[in-house]
């Protein structure tokens, strides 16, 4: 038993080889080839991993990787570049999208309003890891509908972080809702001046200190050191793991030894990134495709709609063209990897029934199948769009 969690890593990614091999012969996305193995591998399809709350686990993990190697490559001079787009437009699109979620889901399924003000968060977010790599291998991520996407996208990474401390507010966890906010204030507030001693004062001579050795070995390490802490500082202090490694990940991108720490970890983002899609592929039940296609159907359609609504909306808001509009609300148009992490929240606080948390489960994963092609096509669908108007005009 002592090497179990070693031989269940090794039979994730011994499966994930194989598989991926498969769908680039068939030119099929990566991240795709992710999910499938997390199908293939899902308790629900072989008794190996029976054990769901290993699964949960194992997903945490990803989750926690993830956001830190976004935190390390957060850029305070790259954000001034586009500070407008990042502001006004991904503001604009997350603003949108929740309204327009929130009002639509409560005229049609008339649920609580914290439900349906938490279905709106988890359609808020998009997918930074499919959409950016699918701009950067068509050449299209420095076009104007790519800039601004990745401002929007940039923005909602950033935007996860309230998000999922306002869930289990909005389920009315903490009593009186002004109180939980005052709350809450006072533990970003006590959390931002810690990060601000760390970044000013304690990280940066504590990795001077270790970089006198001269080792990138005990570099990793001390930096490894420094994710687990903050993680577990935040989750002490009532926030989330999560939190924390996006946090750590701000701290040393300050640092003079940011780009030391790049260097290190990116090369591993793709191994983080493809032990999140593995986990959430196992957490899908598939026989939710028999008992509630129909739904499922129903969700992907509205899903994809509001999306792109919300995403030409926030783009037409700062007054660009049409093109670009259509171009970067389709693009946007699917559900993202870190609306799984509230997803799970909201399974927590009650705010979504396990038999919706599958449904939303395989919404998102076809969504995502899907989004390659339209983003590889999206710059298209206006002029396609313009067409059949004056064809009908």
């Amino acid at each position: 038993m002592q090497h179990h969690i070693l031989i269940n890593i090794c039979a994730i990614f011994g499966v994930a080889t194989a598989v991926i091999i498969i769908c680039r012969f068939l030119k099929i996305r990566y991240i795709i080839g992710y999910l499938i193995t997390g199908v293939l591998l899902s308790p629900n399809t072989s008794s190996y991993f029976a054990d769901m709350e290993e699964v949960e686990v194992y997903a945490e993990i990803g989750i926690i990787l993830l956001l830190f190697t976004i935190g390390l490559e957060f850029s305070f001079t790259n954000l001034k570049k586009i500070q407008k787009y990042v502001l006004g437009g991904g503001s604009a699109q997350v603003f949108f999208t929740i309204i327009i979620t929130t009002v639509l889901i409560w005229l049609v399924m008339r649920p609580s309003w914290e439900e349906s003000v938490f279905w709106g968060f988890l359609y808020a977010l998009s997918s930074t890891a499919i959409v950016i790599k699918t701009l950067q291998d068509s050449n299209k991520i420095a076009t104007p509908h790519g800039k601004f996407i990745l401002a929007v996208l940039l923005f909602q990474d950033i935007m996860i972080v309230p998000l999922m401390l306002f869930t289990p507010i909005i389920a009315g966890e903490g009593g009186d809702l002004w109180a939980a906010l005052g709350w809450l204030l006072g533990k970003l507030v006590l959390m931002g001046g810690i990060a601000y001693i760390l970044t000013r004062f304690v990280i940066p001579y504590f990795l001077k200190t270790v970089m006198k050795v001269q080792s990138q070995e005990v570099f990793l390490i001390a930096t490894v050191f420094i994710v687990t802490g903050i993680a577990l500082l935040t989750e002490q202090l009532g926030l989330s793991l999560a939190l924390g490694a996006f946090i750590a990940g701000l701290i040393i991108a300050e640092t003079d030894y940011n780009h030391m720490a790049i260097s290190c970890f990116l090369p591993f983002r793709y191994v983080f990134m493809s032990f999140f899609f593995i986990s959430m592929g196992m957490l899908l039940n598939y026989g939710i495709f028999m008992t509630d296609l129909g739904w499922i159907v129903f969700w992907i359609l509205f899903a994809f709609a509001v999306k792109a609504l919300a995403g030409i909306l926030a783009v037409k808001a700062l007054g660009l063209e049409w093109k670009t509009a259509f171009a970067v609300g389709f693009s946007i148009a699917q559900i993202g990897e870190f609306s799984f992490v509230l997803a799970q929240s909201g399974l927590k606080y009650e705010l979504i029934s396990a038999n919706n948390y599958q449904i939303f489960l395989a919404v998102s994963i076809i969504l995502m199948s899907l989004t390659p092609f339209i983003v590889s096509n999206a710059e298209r669908i206006y002029p396609m769009f313009k067409k059949l108007t004056i064809r009908n005009g």
